[in-house]
């Protein structure tokens, strides 16, 4: 069956300023001399004459297909933006083609516009099902075809734009994701951490989306003890990963080898002069001395730190109150401690590990207490590595995580 176009009718659309305006029609002018548009129909009259009507509206990049089997060979080629589609074809019709197209995932977005006598609400029904975008019945009338095709085009520009758009973002968050896991602890580091002072780190950070506000730090200092500390930022993505940064060139200038107390005031002047309104961190740094046998640390508002001594049956919860970092340029610090002897294990963590919905209730949070009972029922756990792991697991059991998350397990070996 072949369709044919109407006698009566001029297939030529009107020009296009007497529809619209002069300044849309230039507006459309430049993606329109871009477009690429297949035609593909066994009728070489209706060919040239959706060739011409295309030409006049400002689209001249135009291939022809006499059947489907013939448009499969020009698509690679070609690289059409719009299909203008007959159904009604020998060796490959619309229909089969349209399959094809949608199975190949280069074309499951092209759009096909299907032109047609068959006129059926089943024949739409089928058209569409088979993978068509949009259809027109014949006898075409130009204006409503050009009409079509340039909306179908212009939705085909933004789509390519919106691509290239996530493709340039995905390429720079990589390289974000990257960047921020370099400010991290190494295994090599900690590996080698582990030798000189017998502090063994085990470690685990999760942003909660492409880039987080969490970040850790650790290394020996010249006298022998190691110094340690983990920041939560308010809120997670790019501008809480951004604000990592700029926290991590501070902690780098004013050095960790002072007072913990003494630091986090140093580090919160600093800060309180680059955050925007309503933006701020939480910390807490701490020095592990082996020959005192002691943990000296101080908190801006962080979450109680947890020491667990051999022989215990919990681990013991420290005191993270204090003013979060970037609030006000005069804050004060206490020095705090916790003993810390042989096989002693300190484990530090995010606010995202004691905020997760407790009992399954959507109103009661984990909270520290909580935490620190599903601490104590992995003391039992071979090694550090699996304890860590289990404590985890028992985390993403009780519910969902919906912040960055880090946690730290620290363990003096002699």
């Amino acid at each position: 069956m072949t369709d044919a176009p109407p006698p009566d009718r001029d297939p030529l659309p009107l020009d296009p300023t007497t529809t619209e305006t002069q300044d849309a029609f230039d507006e459309l002018a430049d993606w329109l001399a871009d477009a690429r548009v297949l035609i593909v129909d066994d009728n070489r009259f209706n060919r040239h004459l959706l060739l011409a009507l295309l030409e006049r509206g400002g689209i001249t990049l135009v291939e022809q297909a006499g059947d489907g089997q013939d448009a499969l060979v020009l698509m690679d080629r070609f690289k059409p933006d719009l299909v203008l589609l007959d159904l009604m074809m020998p060796q490959m019709d619309g229909f089969e083609l349209c399959r094809h197209l949608r199975a190949d995932p280069r074309w499951r977005s092209l759009p096909v516009l299907v032109q047609s006598s068959l006129d059926r609400a089943e024949d739409r029904a089928r058209a569409f099902a088979a993978g068509a975008t949009d259809y027109v019945a014949k006898p075409i009338n130009a204006e409503e075809l050009l009409a079509r095709v340039r909306i179908h085009l212009r939705k085909r520009a933004m789509l390519r734009d919106l691509e290239r758009f996530h493709s340039r973002a995905e390429s720079e968050l990589e390289m974000a994701r990257a960047m921020q896991a370099r400010m991290l602890p190494d295994p090599a580091r900690l590996a080698e951490l582990e030798g000189t002072t017998g502090i063994a780190v085990h470690a685990h950070f999760a942003p909660s989306s492409e880039l987080g506000g969490d970040f850790w730090g650790i290394e020996r200092l010249p006298d022998g003890r190691v110094s340690v500390y983990l920041v939560d930022f308010s809120g997670h993505g790019v501008g809480a990963a951004l604000n990592t940064f700029r926290l991590d060139a501070i902690c780098r200038q004013i050095g960790t080898d002072l007072p913990p107390a003494d630091f986090l005031a140093a580090v919160n002047r600093r800060l309180c002069g680059l955050l925007p309104t309503g933006q701020f961190a939480t910390m807490l740094t701490g020095l592990i001395d082996p020959v005192a046998g002691m943990f000296h640390y101080a908190s801006a508002g962080s979450t109680a730190p947890m020491m667990w001594h051999p022989g215990d049956e919990a681990p013991r919860l420290g005191d993270g109150s204090g003013l979060p970092l970037g609030l006000l340029p005069s804050a004060v610090y206490d020095s705090r401690l916790l003993p810390m002897p042989p096989g002693a294990r300190l484990f530090l963590y995010s606010d995202a590990a004691i905020e997760i919905p407790a009992g399954g209730s959507g109103h009661e949070v984990l909270e520290e207490y909580g935490l620190a009972t599903l601490f104590a029922r992995r003391l039992q756990d071979p090694d550090d590595a699996a304890l860590l792991s289990g404590l985890l697991g028992d985390l993403a059991a009780a519910g969902p995580i919906d912040d960055d998350l880090t946690a730290l397990l620290l363990t003096r070996l002699r």
